[in-house]
């Protein structure tokens, strides 16, 4: 007996091979990518969410503020101005000639001279 030590490599052609093509349907609500990646994105987008609505409520009590710090503003200078008509009043009162001269003879006994009045010139 005479045996050949060979090896001979033996290849089956894949056109015979029979083989049944899995197909997994897709449900209709299913997301692309898997739950872990949408899991990730939905935290993701629920802390944007929560830091935007934190600086828009900021923002909000910062307008108030603002606002409230106008209007006290405008309430004093509204008061102020007030204040000045009743002293320009006031002034223009005690600067008329009649009270010049009720004060001077007052407290400094000058008098305006009248017609019968004789002058003393040194």
């Amino acid at each position: 007996m005479n045996y050949q030590n060979s090896v001979r490599y033996v290849s089956q052609s894949a056109v015979d091979a029979k083989f049944k093509q899995q197909l997994r349907r897709r449900k209709p609500l299913a997301l692309p990518g898997g739950t872990a990646l949408w899991l990730a994105f939905s935290k993701i987008a629920l802390a944007i969410v929560i830091v935007v609505f934190c600086i828009n409520l900021w923002l909000s009590f910062a307008a108030t503020r603002g606002e409230q710090t106008i209007q006290s503003i405008e309430a004093s200078r509204h008061q102020l101005k007030e204040q000045q008509i009743i002293l320009l009043a006031e002034r223009a009162k005690l600067m008329s000639e009649q009270q010049v001269l009720k004060r001077a003879g007052a407290e400094l006994a000058l008098f305006v001279p009248g017609d019968k009045q004789v002058f003393k010139i040194r």
